[in-house]
């Protein structure tokens, strides 16, 4: 057997609603479910007919075959989310339960109560109900409330000694402030399971990094737990290859556990090197200072899936966010560690939020051991993804309150144990109002919902932009929404490409605003939406609508985002034909290094050219060699990304085309 084995069990589930109430007193988690059907996990009632609306208590069952062979063994359920209050039995004793959160991963360790090789019966009983000691709290939170258990479910067999979590840091040495790497290293903790190591015996670890199939680093070494964590010792990496949303370069470390001599648990993950700071009003990546163009997404929103989104249907909106040329996001609400593995791998930088929205006005003290649990179990499951920049406190908490300032404060440090080396933000729709008196002031980053104009009303943007800038001289600020709700708002999507162009016109302006981010990438279901019923209610608020598809402002969108532009194109001769590309210097703005040119000249045929390294504001001209006999009526150009997206493509400029066929003809 592998040291880790993990099982997926994501079919022949069985399900039904309790509406009645009647699984408790009649005892469903020891005797089964009496009317249940199958359905996989993942898997949300609020899409199904009939119970669009149902808010309560609902049981799922599930047979688990357990070796005879994994006696002796650790074995763990993990549950990836399940939304929200949760009960766990096996063979009708009570396993477990997580509460307050429904979008966090939990582990719980059944080995005292399964039935070697035979079926073990494993219920869940879930409660999607309000309630006032849960985050989101209440009703009052503009997403889809989607009950059920909406994310994967595994099982992992190790040996007694395991890995409950690493804390893996990849940090780069910069060569005298300069953006040259010297060196990197990785280093961190592995925090083990429960009372694995009880006998206090040596633990020998071995760790061993990994760039592709290639094994770049390792050491091998002998360890006490202190408090159930090892302190893993420094590995150099000599020039490592930083991490960057056009180059996500990506290290996989690997670490394995031998107790007594024993191999009995090994971990992998991804890490990335990269730094990512502010330095007054700017925010540099790798030491450049960036200037980001991205999109919010409010996953959960496809009618037929709703929460229950599987990892290919949350990769197929993730693609296009990065075809809309966005390269920085934020989410209201924790993710799944499969949709950050696809950011890593990708290039895509995420702000990652407790789900604080608009409520309680004034948080208190039994709220803040809750959000407390919510940030513990975000970053200790999400702690090594290079692709989160920030972890986020909240969103529209009556952000000029005093106590929200105090209660955030609070937040900030207790986040500063758990990672020490991220930003950490608070998001307010109310900064505008009193800039230097606003919860926002007590992140890293200023974090602004911009929606003057419509819920804001009629204000000077500029002037508010200009007084924020005042009141906060050295932190960059961050447009993280701004856009078109409707029906509350009308125009319709002509006046939401307004929106987004005139904004990001103003924007582009201001030097301290670091990045934007569109609301939003999609119409989304919500409890609150203003749109539809059942589970088509929704607010229209996105560049597509809830099955994805796109709407003109999509494309408004890309265009917006897109680093390059065709500037000129022009024909230098009867055999040669220049294209002139330019690097933007506003927003979007940053080098772009490994980006390609490709020309279609004529029907499967291809040119592809290299553009060499640009930074914001340079330009370049690329020739290539052309005949007369080109199918020029088709002349296709794309300029791709070193990942494989496309950053801008179309049809050469109309008046070229049409110079380059009259010659033709004349000839």
């Amino acid at each position: 057997m592998n040291t880790r084995l993990i099982v997926g069990l994501t079919e022949a589930w069985q399900f039904q609603t309790d509406v009645d109430r009647r699984g408790i007193s009649q005892q469903w988690y020891n005797a089964g479910l009496p009317e249940a059907r199958s359905v996989q996990i993942p898997h949300t009632w609020n899409v199904d007919q009939g119970f669009e609306e149902y808010r309560g208590l609902a049981w799922y069952s599930y047979e688990l075959e357990i070796s005879e062979a994994w006696q002796g063994k650790l074995l763990r359920l993990q549950f990836d989310a399940i939304y929200r209050d949760a009960d766990v039995w096996l063979n009708g004793q009570k396993v477990g339960a997580h509460y307050h959160s429904g979008y966090t991963a939990f582990v719980l360790d059944i080995t005292p109560y399964v039935r070697y090789g035979q079926a073990n019966r494993l219920v869940v009983s879930v409660n999607n109900e309000n309630s006032e000691l849960a985050l989101p709290i209440r009703n009052s939170f503009d997403w889809a409330d989607d009950g059920g258990i909406i994310r994967d479910v595994s099982l992992i067999v190790t040996g007694m000694t395991a890995i409950d979590y690493l804390k893996i840091d990849a940090i780069p040495f910069f060569t005298d402030h300069s953006k040259a790497v010297e060196s990197g290293t990785i280093q961190g903790e592995a925090w083990l399971w429960g009372k694995g190591n009880e006998d206090n015996l040596p633990i020998t670890l071995k760790m061993l990094i990994w760039r592709a199939d290639k094994l770049v680093a390792s050491d091998e070494y002998d360890l006490l737990a202190d408090k159930g964590m090892l302190r893993l010792k420094p590995l150099v990496i000599a020039q490592p290859e930083l991490w960057h949303f056009d180059h996500p370069h990506l290290y996989t470390v690997q670490i394995i556990l031998l107790s007594d001599g024993i191999a009995t648990d090994q971990l992998s993950l991804n890490v990335g090197f990269r730094e990512l700071k502010t330095v007054g009003n700017e925010l540099l990546l790798n030491r450049e200072p960036v200037r980001l163009m991205g999109v919010e997404w409010m996953p959960g929103s496809h009618p037929d899936k709703g929460m229950a989104e599987t990892e290919a249907d949350l990769i197929e909106v993730l693609k296009q966010i990065k075809h809309a040329n966005c390269v920085i996001t934020r989410f209201h609400w924790q993710q799944s560690s499969h949709l950050l593995d696809w950011c890593d791998r990708n290039g895509l930088l995420v702000q990652e939020e407790i789900p604080h929205w608009q409520q309680p006005s004034e948080p208190d003290d039994h709220l803040l051991v809750i959000a407390k649990q919510h940030a513990e179990e975000m970053i200790t499951r999400h702690y090594n993804h290079p692709c989160i920049y920030a972890w986020g406190m909240g969103n529209e908490v009556n952000g000029q309150d005093a106590q929200t300032i105090r209660y955030m404060k609070q937040l900030k440090q207790y986040i500063l144990t758990l990672d020490g080396n991220r930003l950490i933000n608070y998001v307010s729709n109310s900064v505008h109002f009193k800039p230097e008196s606003d919860a926002t002031g007590v992140g890293d980053l200023l974090m602004w919902n911009d929606y003057i104009g419509t819920w804001h009303g009629e204000l000077d943007m500029e002037e508010v932009i200009h007084s924020i800038d005042e009141a906060y001289p050295n932190k960059p600020l961050v447009v993280a929404e701004y856009g078109l709700c409707e029906p509350a708002y009308t125009g319709g999507d002509p006046r939401r490409i307004e929106i987004l162009q005139e904004k990001t016109k103003e924007y582009r302006k201001h030097k301290g605003i670091a990045a934007l981010i569109f609301f939003s990438l999609n119409d989304y279901r919500t409890q609150m939406g203003e749109e539809g019923s059942g589970r088509l209610r929704q607010r229209v608020h996105g560049t597509t609508d809830v099955y994805g598809k796109p709407k003109p402002s999509y494309q408004a969108l890309r265009e917006i985002g897109a680093p390059l532009s065709l500037q000129e194109v022009f024909r230098e001769d009867d055999q040669t034909l220049t294209v002139v590309l330019g690097n933007r210097n506003d927003i979007p703005s940053y080098s772009i290094s490994g980006y390609q040119l490709v020309l279609a000249m004529e029907e499967g045929t291809e040119t592809i050219l290299d553009i060499p390294p640009l930074a914001p504001g340079e330009s370049c001209q690329l020739s290539l060699p052309i005949h007369k006999a080109s199918l020029l009526d088709t002349c296709f150009y794309s300029i791709n990304r070193p990942t494989g997206f496309s950053a801008a493509n179309g049809l050469l400029p109309i008046s070229v085309r049409e110079q380059l066929e009259r010659e033709v003809r004349l000839d």
